[in-house]
């Protein structure tokens, strides 16, 4: 039997469309613990009144027990790029890696996750520690509903469309069939958390 994860990271698209969709707090239902890189949450916040930051302050804020903001090399070279006014693009990614690296050298016997909706992280599959499984936002939530620890997977991403946010490509389940039935098993090992929300 594979190990179970014992993390999450995220990089900047997921929490976009679940803060749209009114529904991070799903990140919380599997158990694990939470960690966002510095650049991704820079990326996803720094806009003044940008659709969704201010919110997603919040919810860090609210939950710091499971979330936890970590810093990275990648995250002091964004503000760099920052202050001098060149690109930050594919900066969270690369900080979220970083992330994952420095966990598993923490914990030589660790597996985690990481949440993503871009193609470009798929792509750099070869350059990621294979105890990193990658699984896209909608494969997260189907996994979430097959577990009973969801309502709706198409209704998160239908509230995550009205807003504005193209999810087209979270509706169609991924080819990492592997990744969604680890995740899939140890959910329904875990069971239904205690007093959680099954409304979103």
């Amino acid at each position: 039997m594979s190990k179970p994860f014992s993390l999450i990271v995220t990089d900047t698209s997921p929490l976009i469309t679940l803060v749209l969709a009114g529904s991070l707090d799903v990140l919380l239902r599997p158990g694990l613990a939470v960690s966002i890189p510095d650049a991704v949450y820079i990326e996803a916040t720094r806009v003044h009144g940008a659709p969704g930051a201010e919110q997603i302050v919040e919810w860090i804020n609210a939950h710091l027990d499971r979330v936890r903001i970590v810093p990275t090399d990648i995250g002091i070279d964004q503000q760099r790029r920052l202050e001098e006014g060149r690109s930050i693009r594919g900066l969270g990614e690369q900080a979220a890696i970083e992330t994952l690296e420095r966990f598993l050298r923490g914990d030589p016997a660790a597996e985690a996750l990481l949440l993503f909706e871009d193609s470009d992280i798929e792509q750099r599959r070869a350059f990621v520690d294979q105890r990193v499984s990658l699984i896209s936002t909608g494969d997260f939530l189907r996994e979430l509903e097959a577990a009973g620890l969801i309502q709706s997977t198409d209704y998160i991403l239908d509230q995550a469309t009205a807003q504005g946010r193209n999810v087209e490509r979270q509706r169609a389940a991924g080819d990492d069939a592997t990744t969604r039935q680890r995740l899939r098993d140890q959910l329904v090992r875990r069971g239904k958390i205690p007093g959680s929300d099954r409304s979103a």
